[in-house]
């Protein structure tokens, strides 16, 4: 029968116990907290009720919503709306345009469906309440649209996944640039190291706005034409995500190497003597202890280029502001718009932060 296992005398309790890969009772639950309170606030804002449609009570043959203006064979519908329809466009974008028509008050509109001129009238909840009130048992209202919830995730989803091709795309390119101009900083060759400084200064001396706008409307097209490639054919997608990773390669380049120069020199020297050559010590020995350093501030940068990627939205690129911008002047719900993108990049930004901490203690807990 084994006996009880024996520890050598040399170890602690605290060394013979592994620690947990994540310690539960120090998690920041208040961090998740505010990720589902941020998420349920942007879902209850999107999902406010859209338009309504008044239809005549005693129809004998009930219009239940748009679908049965639009898609149920009823081109004899005719529908009603104020005179100027922009709020509703992305609402009646199925909906043909000769079987719209539209009054220079809602109230016109109103008299003709009573009148039986027109089968339903689109307008606000509201005002829908209304003139439901006021016509107690002729009018009836009904949701205009049956998918909501869906229409209101238009500009929701597609933003979401342009914000985040545009943050990993450039932020990978922008490692690549920051490693390579941060080398360049502490090489021996003097033109190296000078190319290497003018491009960070220059970088960090110019407003970002203004050199994403330089970089994608001067710089792109006048390389693309130089090496014969037509301008057309270099998206505004790919021209943010080089702008963005030209613009962060520099601030990379000197976090690269203020990481390099905290390691000791006698790493080096020692991998040297080993009959190392400085590339393999550089590879093998330095930047993987540099890049373990410096970490957190890759990950600072990282949250900061996702927030940074709302400015693509100056070149018409539809990520999660461009999106919600457009949202918000076809249907004129601006404060709607806006906070939901104010709630999606807090929550988006928070969990990036708790994913930095949950990394950070991982690479702590390998160096004890």
């Amino acid at each position: 029968m084994a006996g009880p296992e024996v520890v050598p005398p040399h170890l602690t309790d605290s060394q013979t116990q592994r620690e947990p890969f994540v310690d539960w009772r120090e998690f920041p639950w208040w961090l998740v907290a505010i990720i589902t309170f941020l998420i349920l606030m942007a879902l209850l804002i999107i999902v406010k009720p859209g338009p309504r449609m008044l239809v005549r009570a005693d129809d004998a043959k009930p219009i239940k919503n748009l679908d049965t203006l639009v898609k149920d064979n009823n081109e004899e519908l005719i529908l009603g709306a104020q005179a100027d329809i922009s709020a509703y466009e992305t609402t009646l974008e199925e909906m043909p345009k000769d079987r719209i028509q539209t009054f220079p008050q809602l109230e016109d509109a109103v008299q003709a469906l009573i009148a039986g001129d027109i089968d339903a009238v689109i307008l606000d909840k509201a005002q829908a309440r209304t003139f439901v009130a006021e016509n107690e048992g002729v009018l009836t209202s009904v949701t205009a649209i049956t998918n909501e919830y869906n229409e209101a995730f238009i500009f929701i989803f597609p933003g979401i996944t342009t914000t985040l091709y545009l943050t990993l795309g450039g932020f990978g390119l922008a490692l690549v640039f920051g490693l390579l101009a941060g080398l360049g900083r502490i090489s021996h060759n003097r033109l190296v190291r000078n190319i290497a400084i003018t491009y960070v200064e220059f970088i960090r001396g110019v407003p970002t706005l203004v050199l994403i706008l330089t970089l994608t409307f001067v710089i792109v097209p006048a390389v693309s034409n130089s090496i014969g490639i037509d301008n057309r054919d270099v998206s505004i997608e790919l021209r943010a995500i080089l702008a963005l990773a030209i613009i962060y390669g520099a601030f990379l380049a000197e976090i690269f190497r203020a990481g390099i120069e905290s390691i000791s020199k006698g790493q080096m020297e020692a991998a040297r003597s080993l009959g190392m050559t400085a590339r393999q010590s550089m590879q093998y020995i330095i930047l993987p202890q540099a890049i373990r350093n410096i970490s957190p501030a890759l990950g600072n940068d990282f949250i900061a280029m996702l927030k940074d990627s709302s400015l693509a939205s100056v070149l018409a690129v539809r990520e999660l502001t461009q999106r919600s911008r457009l949202h918000a002047g076809s249907t004129f719900r601006f404060p709607e718009s806006y906070l939901v993108i104010v709630f999606l990049y807090l929550a988006m930004t928070i969990t990036l932060s708790l994913l930095l901490r949950w990394y950070e203690r991982r690479i702590r807990v390998g160096e004890r």
